[in-house]
């Protein structure tokens, strides 16, 4: 992507057919025209200040405009022969002879004179060595060491007698008030601006660039070796490669990031050539740069299941490059035409890049993307878009399906949408554990991190997802709601009814749990969890139309834990209309989610005894609902129910839920319950 990139910025007419070819000749040829991309962008910088020898021992300060037109006359000033490099520190020496000149009302104008005095030292000692770039600091120097300075006015300094410690702080002093920053620089004896000079372009590429950014002196670079990306044999490999790109995978800057070896080892596992570190750095810092209306959106990227990811496409073989720019600036357009609304974000950009069919596959990499790709905690490769598109109908046609046990309460876009999307950010929802800054923990885990993401794979493969992890945090989420509502006052209404206020309409546990069997039903449709070959059908005509394909209610045990889990809802709201303390009383019964299948048949004896002790079986919906669990009580026999705790605490949920629908409270108490 990054050579597309290359190629497309720095090519007028038709693309090269060979764009690898044409980029080693722009290395080797014209490398001037790559440090736009390889060092830092200049942003909006127009205008440099520039520093010529036009007399003995004058030097003339004059002003230009910097040009994007790389045709310009020879005297003319274009980005590329600017190359800027940020200094290591903010008291470090200037690069070279291209500085940022800043200006403040109060300190005057920057960098500081100490900063550039360091800097003339540097420049010296540079020139000392016997390097090929050596004289070429040389001549820097002769030209910054004569004594007098025609400034743009027209006057003449002689900057020893002004007080200035060298020629650089005297026409940085000189520049005067500005309203942005400016670039400070110097031609050399033949007129050349820094990036029109081979010895200080082969300085910025060898000892800067390669020297400096991809290796250390704990893991330097390695002659003769070959490259572990391109394959090419009998070059100079670096280690720091991967992070002097700004791609810190498996945090390779740490010590003993090399299990096993000596950190001079290090070239053995991750080094790269110069070539494809310099592509790595333009991926980062120039594909991925952000864009959009506030600058703030990430190309090639999404939350992927709730959490930031990076998407990576692999383009068939044979393609013309102009068939792969063409999604790089598809996606680019897209980000700078993205909605500022909540609802419409880099999320949906998968739904772009399932209709390219340029693209073999798609990789996606959980990262954070900030001053460095880095905290990479999970993969998927091989994601189709076929399988892209499969899912995307099926998304479409998810939207009609109906049952009285999916929500009733759209919940509010943004933030809180439980619909299916190619990036299945509902994942985060769904796993998401009420409670505020007690749950922040719980949220953060990185075992929940692991499931999301396994759930992700699985649905983008279609394979299997692993059930047991699955349900351990299902389970998990389910106890911190049941948490949330034994501690909150009339905290039970979030288990029996989904939220609807006149604020609108937020998130309950009831509403949790319809949306939790809605995506079980979207899961087993879409082949990652297998739908079930039978269901059971009650005798009663009122509950038949909540059984079905979309309950996943199979057996008599499942059936009797639902309805047993409506009956106990009933229960709650009976407390609840005489005042008791229901947290207190009824809600405990469920001990924290913790009952298994052998704890059911006296869970039912006592919701019968409170229940008859209020009167309640007196209404004919509740005495037909205890005859159905009766029947098929006795056909299972309620001593051998072998539901485990998931299975059982998940039905006694879907049931409570659906109490109010299918045990509705009288008109009279429904106030007080609602």
């Amino acid at each position: 992507m990054a050579l597309d990139y290359l190629t497309g910025k720095l090519t007028d007419k038709d693309l090269p057919p060979d764009n690898e070819s044409w980029y080693q000749g722009l290395r080797k040829n014209s490398p001037g025209k790559l440090f736009p991309y390889l060092v830092e962008d200049s942003g909006k910088i127009t205008t440099v200040y520039v520093l010529e020898k036009c007399g003995d021992d004058l030097v003339q300060l004059t002003v230009q405009d910097i040009l994007d037109n790389t045709d310009h006359a020879t005297y003319g000033c274009t980005p590329d022969k600017l190359p800027f490099m940020r200094p290591t520190g903010p008291r470090s020496p200037q690069v070279g002879p291209v500085i940022k000149r800043s200006y403040d009302r109060t300190e005057g104008g920057g960098p500081s004179e100490k900063t550039l005095v360091t800097t003339m030292k540097y420049f010296s000692e540079i020139a000392q060595e016997d390097k090929p770039w050596s004289p070429y600091f040389q001549e820097i120097l002769n030209i910054l060491n004569c004594t007098r300075i025609k400034i743009p006015n027209g006057d003449i300094i002689n900057w020893r007698e002004s007080g200035y410690a060298n020629m650089l702080a005297c026409a940085v002093d000189k520049i005067g008030p500005q309203s942005g920053t400016v670039f400070l620089t110097v031609r050399d004896s033949k007129g050349r601006l820094p990036g029109e000079n081979a010895m200080y372009v082969d300085y910025l590429l060898t000892e800067k660039l390669a020297g400096e950014r991809y290796a250390t002196l704990q893991a330097p670079a390695k002659e003769k070796e070959t490259c572990c990306l391109c394959n090419k044999r009998d070059v100079a490999v670096f280690p720091n490669a991967l992070k002097g790109a700004g791609i810190n995978l498996n945090n390779v800057d740490r010590a003993g990031a090399f299990p096993g070896i000596d950190t001079l080892q290090a070239w053995k596992k991750y080094a790269l050539c110069g070539s494809c570190a310099d592509l790595l750095y333009i991926y980062k810092f120039h594909v991925l740069k952000k864009a959009g209306p506030k600058r703030d959106r990430q190309p090639f990227g999404a939350r992927i299941a709730g959490d930031n990811a990076l998407i990576i496409p692999s383009f068939i073989p044979g393609l013309t490059a102009e068939s792969r720019l063409e999604v790089i600036e598809e996606a680019k357009d897209y980000i700078e035409n993205i909605s500022t609304d909540v609802e419409q974000d880099e999320d949906s950009f998968l739904d772009l890049l399932k209709d390219k069919e340029t693209i073999l596959n798609l990789v996606i990499i959980w990262a954070d993307v900030g001053q460095e790709i880095g905290n990479v905690t999970g993969m998927i490769t091989n994601v189709l878009p076929s399988r892209l598109k499969e899912l995307s109908e099926i998304n479409g046609k998810s939207l009609d399906w109906k049952h009285p046990l999916f929500p009733k309460v759209k919940l509010q876009q943004g933030l809180v949408n439980f619909d299916p999307d190619l990036s299945l950010r509902a994942l985060r929802l769904l796993f998401h554990r009420p409670g505020g800054k007690k749950a922040e923990g719980a949220n953060k885990s990185r075992q929940l991190f692991q499931v999301k993401r396994q759930i992700a794979a699985s649905v983008y493969l279609q394979n299997q997802i692993p059930l047991e992890r699955f349900w351990e945090e299902v389970l998990a989420t389910a106890r911190w709601y049941w948490l949330n509502a034994i501690e909150q006052k009339d905290g039970h209404k979030g288990l029996l009814y989904e939220g609807l206020s006149k604020k609108g309409p937020f998130l309950t546990g009831a509403g949790w749990t319809r949306h939790l069997n809605w995506w079980l039903y979207y899961f087993k449709k879409v082949g990652v969890i297998e739908m079930e070959k039978e269901h059971f059908e009650p005798n009663m005509d009122e509950l038949k139309k909540y059984f079905g394909p979309e309950s996943g209610i199979n057996t008599p045990d499942k059936a009797f834990t639902f309805m047993l889990g409506v009956l106990y809802g009933k229960l709650l709201q009976v407390q609840a209309a005489r005042g008791v303390n229901v947290s207190a009383n009824a809600l405990s019964w469920l001990k924290r989610l913790t009952l298994r299948g052998k704890d059911l048949p006296e869970l039912y004896i006592k919701v019968r005894e409170k229940l008859l002790a209020y009167d309640t079986e007196k209404n004919e919906e509740v005495r037909k609902l205890i005859t159905e669990i009766g029947r098929v009580g006795l056909k299972l026999n309620m001593e051998n129910i072998k539901l485990d705790d998931v299975q059982t605490n998940y039905y006694l949920l879907l049931g409570q839920s659906m109490t109010a629908d299918i045990l509705p409270a009288k008109e009279k108490n429904k106030r007080s319950e609602n």
